[in-house]
């Protein structure tokens, strides 16, 4: 029986008055309770990822927590690694090259972060993955970066969205050069698109410092360039550049979802698309157009008045690399064909791939 006795008064001869009972202190009991939950929570999530690393298979999607006009995603490292909503039933390795089963390959995750909402509906996260393939008898060491999100469903998670990149400096689009795979657009709600590209626009302008609050600055926070150093996390979000150039970066098609199943309810929201920058010319590299991925995670909050607007808690914008460039940055002049994949030994030997794991 929950409360606390008061006022009650007992008047009997020679009895001495009955002690006061104390007081419950329910609050503390609730909030310890809710602490073990949402850790829980996080820790199953971790190991549904770390398993989803070694399993590499399709993930589960299908959920009542994304419309199925949005559908799921996922976005690899390759420019036609993009699969949505259904095509997810047969996705391939999310892991980059071809490489046969029959290669020893291994996933370190190097920096898994997990970060639950606030009611606790859905969960993003970050990673750093070594990903290694042995031939030759030497060990190759692919560095990947890894963003997703998942919903809340039930008893178990599904992945919502994600986003797979080998960083790197982006470069312009050379004629010939194969284009990232197109996203169909798809909204939610005219509405909510125009909220969060209201949200995205200090971001896209690379004026994020005149427009702090758009990028939740706690440690939950997070943006990624396509760069190595481009990656900034905290209180120093407000600094970030995601691309070089002082042109906005422009939104081109884009999937613009929740998590949930009512729009006014929804407290977590997500942006999915392709971004084309105006470069500027470096040494070596003239001017140009390059055409960019991006992946975006808003929460709904209470501001200051106690309006809630949505706040940008991840963003991750990648650039595309093909086979061929990526197989002759990690294996240089031992590279003989990315696919299948085939490297010269020491000893004059080749090792090849030969049966592709796609």
């Amino acid at each position: 029986m929950r409360g606390v006795l008061v006022g009650l008064v007992v008047a009997l001869a020679a009895c001495p008055a009955p002690k006061k009972q104390g007081s419950v202190l329910l609050a503390d009991s609730v909030a310890v309770n809710e602490h073990d939950l949402r850790a829980q929570l996080i820790a199953e999530l971790q190991d549904d990822v770390l398993k989803s690393y070694e399993r590499d298979e399709p993930p589960e999607s299908q959920s009542g927590m994304v419309l199925k006009e949005i559908g799921a995603a996922r976005i690899g490292v390759g420019p036609g690694d993009v699969l949505i909503g259904n095509e997810l039933d047969r996705a391939p390795s999310r892991f980059p090259l071809d490489v046969d089963k029959s290669t020893f390959t291994e996933s370190r995750s190097k920096r898994l972060e997990i970060w639950l909402s606030k009611d606790s509906t859905a969960a993003w996260v970050s990673d750093e993955i070594s990903w290694r393939i042995q031939m030759c008898q030497r060990t190759a060491v692919i560095p990947l970066r890894l963003t997703a999100l998942y919903a809340r469903d039930g008893d178990r998670w599904v992945s919502v969205f994600e986003h797979v990149s080998f960083a790197r400096t982006p470069t312009p689009t050379r004629a010939g050069q194969k284009l990232p795979r197109e996203i169909s657009t798809a909204v939610a709600s005219r509405d909510l698109a125009d909220d969060l590209s209201r949200v995205l626009s200090p971001v896209l302008r690379r004026m994020i410092d005149k427009a702090p609050k758009v990028v939740a600055q706690g440690p939950e926070g997070s943006l990624l360039g396509p760069e190595i150093a481009a990656e900034w996390h905290g209180t120093d979000v407000i600094q970030a550049k995601l691309v070089p150039g002082t042109v906005p970066l422009k939104l081109e098609d884009r999937r613009v979802g929740i998590v949930g199943r009512s729009l006014s309810k929804a407290t977590i929201a997500y942006w999915i698309g392709n971004v084309t920058a105006e470069l500027p010319a470096r040494p070596g590299v003239a001017a140009g157009k390059a055409h960019l991925r991006a992946t975006f995670v808003f929460e709904r909050r209470a501001d200051a008045d106690g309006d809630r607007t949505w706040v940008i808690v991840q963003g991750h914008v990648s650039h595309a690399i093909d086979d061929n460039d990526l197989a002759t940055a990690v294996f240089g002049t031992a590279l003989i064909s990315p696919k299948p994949l085939t490297i010269s030994c020491d000893d004059g030997s080749r090792t090849t791939s030969k049966a592709p794991r796609k």
